[in-house]
């Protein structure tokens, strides 16, 4: 299917390795020009260099609002507009709440929620202008259950956020042209999740899952590509969960 992304610019934060960077390079197979960014620097460099051809790397903090916007002006200087904003960053502590200190909730507070309103914002004054953008959020099953296989309390509370902050954002854009939706993911096989997966811990989250296996990080990315193209333009403000079947358990 022809997506018609050929002439669109996207930002994809968090796009270093795992989930971020599967949505950068399929993002570029459907002709974006992609911002590879995140937090380390090489990361994003050797991602971008991967991808090819209209991939540019770019270090950004998302919890810093100052490198949020300076990333997005770059994009638009460098450019001339962006279309599509994934805002893929974040961070997991699986302490319990006994367990995780008031640094704990800081840290995942300022990544996980604050860095995606960080990067809302700064889009915002771009695709106002050209009445038209798109913006994906990453959020998580554990929004819907408070924590999940892995995330405790801290990392539920801040996806739920991003769930909250996804519909109210599409109710005030959608004037603009612009579409605000989220996507929930179960258990992804990324370098965040594997060392957590031993295997008796492997072996108990897939028998929660009916469709008996985890979700690869194209998975996601396929997702993400139908959001940012016009084929699901009459979609806004939804959360789509792509979990296996995971949350009918």
């Amino acid at each position: 299917m022809d997506l018609k992304l050929g002439d669109k610019v996207a930002l994809v934060t968090g796009a270093g390795g795992g989930i971020g960077a599967s949505i950068a390079a399929t993002l570029a197979e459907h002709g974006c020009s992609v911002y590879v960014a995140d937090s380390n620097g090489a990361a994003a460099a050797k991602v971008a260099a991967q991808v090819g051809q209209r991939s540019y790397p770019l270090t950004l903090d998302v919890g810093n609002a100052s490198q949020a916007f300076a990333a997005v002006e770059q994009v638009v200087r460098e450019r001339g507009r962006i279309d599509i904003v994934v805002n893929n960053a974040g961070i997991l502590k699986t302490r319990s709440i006994l367990d995780s200190s008031i640094e704990d909730w800081d840290d995942v507070c300022r990544v996980n929620l604050s860095g995606v309103y960080y990067c809302c914002k700064a889009a915002l004054t771009s695709m106002v202008e050209q009445h038209y953008g798109k913006i994906i959020n990453i959020a998580s099953v554990s929004a819907m259950k408070g924590g999940g296989s892995f995330g405790n309390v801290l990392y539920g509370t801040t996806k739920a956020g991003v769930v909250a902050l996804t519909k109210g954002l599409a109710r005030e854009l959608a004037p603009f042209g612009i579409n605000v939706n989220a996507i929930a993911p179960g258990v992804v096989e990324t370098s965040m999740t594997g060392s957590l997966l031993t295997p008796e811990r492997r072996k108990a989250v897939l028998a929660g899952i009916p469709l008996g296996r985890f979700a690869s990080t194209d998975d996601i990315a396929h997702v993400v590509a139908l959001l940012a193209s016009d084929v699901l333009g009459y979609v806004t403000g939804e959360t789509i969960v792509v979990d296996g079947g995971y949350l009918t358990r």
